[in-house]
């Protein structure tokens, strides 16, 4: 390929790839439940731990959530999984393991990878 045409086509991919993706427009409640909370913003009530808690294709977490008797939420996922992180109790926990469209019932924590060198990384 040509020099000038290759470098047409790079700045043509920079420029599309620059272009600011437009987002749909959400109500200021949907957007503040959807919004993530910093751990130092939120008293956790006593007996609650913070959970990650995983749902099935199509299930809808806020159904899950008013279902379980989940209100101290952290953040809602929607794209590519369906879930929420939460403050929750024992009981809670056990109610949304009883249900067929929760996966998973996560404890959030911080997870720290391992360092990756020179020699692991290999030559491109």
């Amino acid at each position: 390929m040509p020099r000038a045409v290759l470098a047409a086509v790079l700045l043509c991919a920079a420029a599309v790839g620059a272009a600011p993706v437009a987002q749909a427009r959400v109500p200021v409640a949907q957007a503040q439940a959807q919004a993530p909370v910093a751990r130092s913003q939120l008293q956790r009530p006593a007996g609650a731990e913070p959970y990650v808690v995983t749902l099935a294709p199509g299930a809808d977490p806020e159904r899950v959530m008013r279902e379980t008797g989940v209100t101290r939420v952290r953040f809602v996922y929607r794209d590519t999984v369906r879930g929420f992180a939460a403050d929750l109790d024992p009981e809670q926990v056990a109610a949304l393991w009883a249900r067929p469209d929760v996966v998973a019932v996560e404890r959030d924590g911080e997870v720290v990878g391992a360092p990756v060198g020179p020699s692991v990384t290999g030559r491109w």
